[in-house]
């Protein structure tokens, strides 16, 4: 997978912007389980904390499906889909 081959897809979810960068089809709910996956596990900045060191890519299982994704700010790339 190259630069060119990721898509843009904006997504509010609980009152918060998210970048979905990927060419991998997902649905809405897969995307919103795995924001809030993410969230759970404090993969996006927090206000009183300040932006997070960098980690690596996280597995995040939603809907059925394993997602690897790296999260920067509020930008998640997800590189791979596979069946949970």
């Amino acid at each position: 997978m190259t630069e060119e081959d990721l898509e843009l897809y904006p997504i509010l979810h609980k009152g918060r912007i998210y970048n979905i960068f990927t060419s991998i089809e997902m649905t809405f709910r897969e995307v919103r389980a795995m924001i809030d996956w993410l969230h759970d596990r404090g993969a996006f900045p927090n206000d009183e904390a300040g932006a997070r060191e960098p980690e690596l890519l996280y597995s995040c299982p939603a809907e059925g499906s394993i997602f690897d994704v790296d999260v920067q700010g509020y930008e998640i790339i997800v590189y791979k889909k596979e069946p949970a």
